[in-house]
């Protein structure tokens, strides 16, 4: 069903609304209105690359958002493992999406991994057995003659809970009545309904993505790869996106801290290098190239704008969340 209609609706001549969360912050029909065009224009445009690019706030939300990262993987083991790789990332989230619209089998997890281009449908059953050895989905009811069902646990959904609100954190840096969907997060179909509209419109941008692209190919399916990429932009000393300025990195201390051997870390550099990624300086002190600024960029941009898509189509498809905030507002 198109929520738009109840949406517009709810919003028509309401003025401005509190949002639920410590403060009491309150949002003008125009900040709603400005969410809602991430999403109507139409997804990863050059509109939309462009706007995000462009705002003053987008290098602290992507400082933020790498930070919130890397604390979400300390505090939880088990996600510090689902960041390792974009494999296990994108079978977790399409994990919970196949739950929350028709059941997570093996099967729709293998047509998902085929159709999206970013893992190839082998993987899927090996993804299943992940899940399950870290606890995070278990085996469900299932009618006799059909593919074998499973559920997230309930130590997933919290987990999953923790890690979206991490994410959407960021975002509120560049949209702050982002708040209307984050005060509500703790809610079960609140949550079942921003990850279902984050999983698909990650679903359709992953099969435009170029799996030759070297940011790809070098970090987001190498083993820790992304994880390397938040360590360096955390801990930049200047504030532009991405840093000009040399960054210290230990290669033994991303090993140790990551879990995986010095080697490894060492060929990513290498092989970040040789793709004009980074920079190696004698120092030990790694330097994102020149010419890789618009890949960070584009990448970085490309999160933050799904994130406050699935946001507004949230609040679209949810129209009651006004509702909430209005009864706040008269409280």
């Amino acid at each position: 069903m198109d929520a738009a209609p109840e949406f517009r609706k709810a919003l028509r001549g309401r003025g401005r609304l509190a949002a639920s969360l410590p403060g009491r912050c309150v949002y003008e029909d125009r900040d709603i209105a400005r969410l809602m065009r991430w999403a109507d224009d139409g997804g990863i445009t050059s509109e939309n690359l462009g706007r995000m690019q462009a705002a003053p706030a987008f290098p602290k939300a992507v400082r933020t958002l790498v930070r919130n990262m890397m604390r979400a993987a300390e505090a939880d083991k088990a996600l510090d493992g689902i960041f390792k790789d974009a494999g296990r990332y994108l079978a977790a989230m399409w994990g919970v999406y196949l739950h929350v619209s028709g059941g997570l089998t093996l099967p729709r997890l293998k047509e998902l991994c085929g159709a999206s281009g970013f893992l190839s449908p082998g993987r899927a059953r090996a993804m299943l057995l992940y899940l399950r050895y870290l606890g995070y989905i278990k085996p469900a009811a299932t009618m006799h003659g059909e593919p074998s069902r499973y559920a997230p646990t309930a130590q997933f959904m919290a987990t999953w809970q923790n890690h979206m609100r991490a994410a959407l954190e960021a975002a509120r840096v560049i949209e702050p009545c982002i708040d209307l969907v984050l005060a509500q997060l703790h809610k079960p179909e609140i949550l079942e309904s921003f990850a279902r509209l984050q999983s698909e419109g990650l679903w359709t941008e992953a099969r435009q993505v170029d799996q030759g692209n070297a940011f790809v190919r070098v970090f987001m399916h190498r083993l820790a790869g992304s994880q390397v990429v938040w360590t360096l932009l955390s801990d930049a000393r200047d504030e532009a996106f991405p840093p000009r300025d040399a960054i210290a990195f230990s290669m033994s201390g991303a090993a140790r801290k990551f879990g995986v051997s010095r080697m490894h870390i060492k060929r990513l550099i290498e092989d970040a290098e040789r793709e004009g990624l980074l920079e190696h300086c004698k120092d030990g002190r790694i330097l994102i190239q020149e010419r890789a600024v618009p890949e960070f960029r584009y990448v970085y941009a490309g999160q933050l704008i799904r994130l406050l898509i699935a946001a507004a189509k949230t609040l679209r498809e949810r129209p009651e969340l006004l509702d909430q905030s209005r009864q706040l507002e008269n409280a």
